[in-house]
Order: structure tokens, then C-alpha cells, then sequence
């Protein structure tokens, strides 16, 4: 079965994924911002040399850039599968997310960061993926 690009509902994509940026921004900021860069390991020093390295351009453009990829994948699968309702677009999101979970798992084992670092990061992406399955699922 062939995906053609108007099988895909290119707004919900865009809104998708700057939908997950701008959650993101108040995510890694406001809510668990301090928490996750001690249970990362980052001190403020470090924090600002890794702002450095990447200027707000190249940051923000290469997150939102990621977003909009992950958010387009979503379409293509859930066309290709046929997904068409919001709960089953969420609950496929959801199933996603695991699998995203265990592979940031092993990322984690492999770093100095702590099991807590991972949990924030896997709730982000659960309600990214959840929302994000839902909406592309559900709007057409």
C-alpha cells in the first residue's frame, strides 16, 4: 500500500510539532527544568559552555526541526495502519512512547545521569507521543 502525501493532514503535523516544542520549552524550563539538570548532572557551568556550543538557532531550529520529522513519521505510520480514531491514535502514541522509553533507557544506563532524568524525559514523551498519536489519529 502506497502513501501518498494526501493522505497526510499537514497542519496537524505542523501544529503537532510545534505543539511538542513549545511543551518542551515549559517542560525542560518552569516545571522540571532545576530537577533535570541535577539529575543530569549539569552544573550551571556546564549548562551555559552547552548553550554556547549551540546558539539559540541552532538549538531551537534543530528541536523544532526533530519535532516536525517525528511528528510527520506518526502520519505516515498511522496512514499506513489505517488509524482514524483519537483513542486509538493516543493508545498507538502511547505504545510508541515504550518503545521510545526503552531504547532513552539505554542511553541512561550508559550516561552519569540518574533514573530520574529518564523518568522526566519518558513522561515528556509519553504525553508528546500520546497527544500527538491522538491528533493525527483523530484529525482529518
Amino acid at each position: 500500500m502506497a502513501i501518498g502525501p494526501e493522505e497526510i493532514n499537514w497542519l496537524a503535523v505542523v501544529v503537532c510539532g510545534v505543539g511538542t516544542f513549545l511543551l518542551g520549552g515549559l517542560w525542560y524550563t518552569a516545571l522540571f527544568g532545576k530537577l533535570w539538570q541535577k539529575l543530569s548532572g549539569y552544573t550551571h557551568e556546564q549548562m551555559q559552555a552547552m548553550q554556547k556550543m549551540r546558539p539559540a538557532p541552532k538549538f531551537f531550529g534543530g528541536m523544532i526541526a526533530a519535532y516536525l520529522v517525528m511528528a510527520l513519521g506518526m502520519a505516515a505510520l498511522w496512514a499506513w495502519f489505517d488509524v482514524r480514531t483519537y483513542a486509538s491514535g493516543a493508545i498507538g502514541g502511547a505504545f510508541v512512547g515504550v518503545v521510545a522509553a526503552a531504547m532513552g533507557l539505554t542511553l541512561t544506563i550508559a550516561s552519569e545521569k540518574r533514573l530520574g532524568a529518564w523518568v522526566i524525559d519518558v513522561v515528556f514523551f509519553g504525553v508528546v507521543l500520546a497527544g500527538t498519536g491522538a491528533v493525527l489519529a483523530g484529525w482529518r
